[in-house]
């Protein structure tokens, strides 16, 4: 599967650029004032998204540039999502996605579940956090040192939560917006197994910074 990753104008280290920019065949999109962030890094982005309120329109007369107005309905973020998924690509990951101001945390949020809806992976990432949706679905999660496991509903149920090879099993469970339920738990085999029948459960791995 072809990879996108997409740099945001959040806090974003090298150390974090480098762990993900291995794959050659990356397409790497910036949003506005992560195109900073990736120059920092050496990283030369193939496409940069924004309306450039935080920077000025980089002059690198070899990057393809796509400018919006100011006044809009989508984030930079989301643009650059909409944008690598009009050019084929399935898989995403947001780096700079998280860490700055929590409104733009919670639209980067709404960027994953707009992914679910059409069939796209799309991964939050920073130092400390990853987080993805599952709708109607199964899948495995790697037990990754150092890192808790937690689960929320996104949607205002989940039905059908079963979590196995983790510290606090759970067997056709439910899930709701307004208790955390699925918070802190441990991967104690090689990968946790999820299943979720009905709505979007939040899958977040974290570790203390």
């Amino acid at each position: 599967m072809k990879r996108c990753l997409i740099i945001g104008a959040a806090p974003v280290s090298g150390a974090l650029l480098e762990q993900f920019s291995g794959r050659e065949k990356d397409y790497i999109i910036c949003a506005d004032g992560g195109y900073q962030s990736a120059v920092d890094a050496g990283l030369r982005p193939d496409l940069v998204v924004g309306d450039f309120d935080s920077m000025e329109r980089p002059k690198d007369a070899g990057v393809e540039i796509l400018q919006v107005a100011a006044e809009k309905d989508d984030t930079d973020m989301m643009l650059a999502l909409k944008e690598g998924a009009a050019r084929g690509y399935e898989e995403f990951v947001l780096l700079g996605s998280l860490g700055g101001r929590l409104d733009h945390t919670v639209a980067n949020l709404q960027a994953v579940a707009w992914g679910l809806e059409r069939g796209l992976f799309v991964m939050l990432a920073d130092e400390n956090n990853l987080v993805a949706m599952l709708r109607g679905d199964s899948a495995g999660v790697p037990r990754l040192e150092g890192y808790y496991l937690s689960l929320f509903s996104y949607s205002e149920q989940c039905r059908g939560v079963t979590v196995r090879g983790v510290k606090y099993p759970l067997e056709d469970a439910v899930l709701t917006q307004a208790f955390p339920l699925g918070v802190s738990n441990e991967i104690v085999e090689r990968e946790a197994f999820l299943r979720v029948e009905e709505g979007t459960l939040l899958i977040v791995m974290s570790r203390e910074a």
